[in-house]
């Protein structure tokens, strides 16, 4: 697999609404329910495009990272995949490769994503903090 990761642009807004509501809908749904109005607005509000950096796959996107730099650490705050690219090895890739340069990574995963969580701890994360929705987790 090729893939390519590249620095997003402000016209990457609408592109990573669509990759986000894609993969985060229908656990979103089973939490709070899905009101695309609202989930829009919310987007547009936290879309820095500095942080996002969208993954393509021949030229083609197919998910998006969302990465907060810290003084000590990196916030992993959205690692989002096209449904239709999860489970076939694209996203633990990107992780590992991901890990090999920022070996302090801390993440939030949804409660309800239980995929998600094993995906993580199969990488070697472990969960730190349970918070109302979510679970906190880092590198072990």
């Amino acid at each position: 697999m090729i893939f390519n990761l590249r620095k997003a642009t402000d016209d990457d807004l609408d592109l990573t609404f669509k990759i986000k509501k894609n993969a985060l809908q229908e656990y979103l749904e089973m939490l709070w329910g899905w009101n695309e109005k609202a989930q829009k607005d919310f987007h547009r509000r936290e879309f820095k495009k500095e942080h996002f950096q969208v993954i393509e796959l021949q030229n083609e996107p197919v998910g998006y990272l969302e990465i907060e730099p810290f003084r000590d650490h990196i916030f992993l705050a959205n690692f989002m995949i096209l449904q239709q690219f999860q489970g076939k090895g694209f996203g633990k890739i990107i992780m590992q490769d991901l890990i090999k340069n920022n070996p302090k990574i801390v993440l939030e995963v949804l409660k309800v994503n239980q995929r998600a969580i094993e995906f993580y701890q199969s990488l070697n994360f472990e969960i730190t903090e349970n918070l109302e929705a979510s679970f906190r987790m880092k590198l072990k």
